[in-house]
């Protein structure tokens, strides 16, 4: 069986797909909506409820962590 040469040129030009033209049984709008939903309204979301948490003050943490640990130990360290 011989194979068949291939073009070159086929990927120095990749197509843009419209929203609205037909890919694997549904819409390219379609498939982006379920693949990537409201993933940019979700991260601003996550991005406001960030900047108005309270900080964490390590002194008053009850629970345990690294990041609780080292930074206890390491002024004393210095």
């Amino acid at each position: 069986m011989k194979l068949k040469a291939r073009r070159p040129d086929r990927f120095q030009a990749p197509t843009a797909l419209q929203g609205d033209a037909p890919f694997l049984g549904a819409t390219v709008r379609q498939w982006d909506r379920a693949i990537v939903g409201n993933m940019e309204q979700t991260l601003a979301q996550i991005k406001r409820q960030a900047a108005s948490a309270p900080k964490r003050d390590v002194a008053t943490a009850t629970t345990f962590d690294v990041a609780s640990y080292a930074s206890r130990r390491l002024p004393a360290a210095k």
